[in-house]
């Protein structure tokens, strides 16, 4: 399994090694080289949204099992992801999403090995200088 991660991971590489920047991320006529998800991640338990601590959250694409980067909730629930400039490319929103392994105990509902699953949501474009950050969340009210 760590080998065909890593054989996939080459081949992206590789092949966004060899496109030009002009075939990056675009939305709404802006190339974006910086996308930021910010969000913090909530249980229902008794109609309460209670955060979620040391939830594994991870960003998957196209239906791939193979996590572009994963990260875990501080004591409020809450994460940051700043992908790099590769990870950037490979992104949309559209057949993008975050998955988010909580720990036991925390919900009320039951899902297939704990882990839940919401598409990404653009917030905003900022345009800073050289760097054009896109800010994304999703809805990680869950229960």
């Amino acid at each position: 399994m760590a080998k065909s991660n890593a054989y996939l991971i080459s081949i992206l590489i590789i092949i966004s090694s060899l496109s030009s920047p002009s075939q990056g991320l675009t939305i709404a006529g802006y190339t974006i080289n910086q996308v930021i998800i910010d969000d913090v991640v909530y249980c229902r338990f008794n109609g309460t949204p209670n955060p979620v601590s040391n939830a594994t959250v991870y960003l998957t694409c196209g239906g791939s099992t193979t996590r572009l980067v994963e990260v875990l909730t501080d004591t409020y629930g809450a994460f940051r992801i700043v992908l790099n400039v590769l990870q950037t490319v490979l992104l949309s929103s559209s057949t993008c999403g975050l998955g988010v392994n909580v720990p036991e105990g925390y919900c009320a509902l039951v899902a297939p090995e704990n882990v839940l699953y919401a598409p990404l949501m653009l917030l905003n474009i900022v345009r800073n200088g050289t760097i054009t950050p896109a800010y994304y969340t999703a809805n990680l009210i869950f229960g």
